[in-house]
């Protein structure tokens, strides 16, 4: 037997008595937006829960969410963090995605709502007909959660001027007199409230039923039948992930200032998303469906039991 004969002989013995998430890894580039409720993508990143199940994501900052589902489409990401309406706009258009778990569930116990000027002088949401509101993405879940607030509190939508506005720009804006207001979350609102440049007039948040999925995990339908064992290995990493920031304050913090680049003092105040995990295809997603359904957001219901991959079965 000769020298390379023999190492190719070890080499294969080797392989064979090696584990097999260390023999089959999958790379997932995961987009993402800035909010906390975003949170467990990146501990479980940064705590190394996902290259323990086998996957090596690398994370993307998106510069907002109705980006992300074209991205993952394109190819240019695997997975993308992006509010359920604008997957279930996406599926009414005709790409066939599928989701397998969730960021941060309602209640939510995060700071949100309509940020307004400190010396604005609007209260309520009657104040905001004729003014210019900022969302994050037109369409996305603090687009039509908002309007719908501003429905319940009997404003006509068609009176307010919405237009998008980045997530991490909430005071910049308003300080610059670009927008009146922005539908903002933590850790933006709350920065923007304790620099004193804006006040919350009221949390919009209120008429999502609990339970309900505030952001998810959306993949095509072609890559999750095609790398099945990493759906997995994504969806246990997120589980301990979760565990894990319920039991480590600072180093959960740690991933946050790094992901949403806000300094450590800001992020020292922020409190911590209601975690998700498994979805449940009517508790999770049916409020949206109905929503978007309502808004004109999509023409017929998305078949959930479709679009949710199950966490499998111990």
């Amino acid at each position: 037997m000769n020298r390379r004969t023999l190492m190719m002989g070890s080499a294969a013995l080797l392989m064979t008595a090696l584990p097999l998430q260390a023999q089959e890894r999958t790379s997932v580039t995961l987009l993402y937006t800035a909010t906390t409720g975003f949170m467990t993508a990146w501990v479980a990143a940064d705590q190394g829960f996902f290259a323990d199940h086998g996957v090596d994501v690398d994370l993307q900052l998106a510069q907002n969410g109705s980006i992300i589902v074209a991205g993952v489409v394109s190819g240019s990401a695997q997975v993308g963090l992006p509010t359920p309406t604008v997957a279930l706009q996406a599926i009414e258009n005709g790409l066939d995605l599928r989701t397998f778990a969730s960021t941060n569930i309602f209640p939510e116990t995060s700071n949100a709502g309509v940020v307004v000027g400190a010396e604005s002088g609007i209260e309520a949401a009657a104040d905001l007909v004729g003014k210019t509101v900022g969302v994050p993405g037109i369409g996305g879940l603090l687009d039509v959660t908002m309007r719908q607030w501003l429905i319940s509190q009997g404003v006509d939508v068609g009176d307010v001027n919405i237009v998008e506005i980045a997530l991490p720009q909430t005071g910049d804006a308003i300080r610059a007199g670009q927008v009146d207001a922005v539908a903002s979350v933590d850790p933006f609102s709350s920065r923007a409230v304790d620099m004193g440049v804006g006040r919350l007039i009221g949390n919009y948040l209120d008429v999502i039923p609990d339970g309900s999925a505030a952001g998810i995990f959306v993949t095509t339908a072609e890559w999750a039948e095609e790398h099945p064992e990493a759906i997995t290995g994504m969806q246990l990493a997120l589980a301990e992930a979760a565990d894990f920031i319920r039991e480590n304050d600072a180093e959960a913090r740690e991933s946050i200032t790094r992901y949403t680049t806000l300094p450590a003092p800001v992020v020292a105040n922020v409190p911590f998303p209601n975690l998700g995990g498994a979805l449940e295809p009517e508790t999770s997603l049916g409020f949206w469906n109905r929503l978007a359904l309502e808004q004109g957001l999509i023409y017929e219901l998305v078949d959930l039991d479709t679009f949710v991959i199950p966490v499998p079965a111990e």
